[in-house]
């Protein structure tokens, strides 16, 4: 392993991307879950 461990722009960008992307999602199908229950 190598002692290149600095994030980049790029990688912070990728890495926040993901996060979001799986958060939303997981947000997303509660909050669809939420609904059908509701009004299902």
């Amino acid at each position: 392993m190598s002692d290149e461990h600095k994030m980049t722009s790029q990688d912070k960008l990728v890495l926040g991307i993901t996060l979001a992307a799986i958060f939303g999602g997981i947000f997303i199908l509660g909050f669809i879950g939420l609904i059908v229950n509701i009004f299902g």
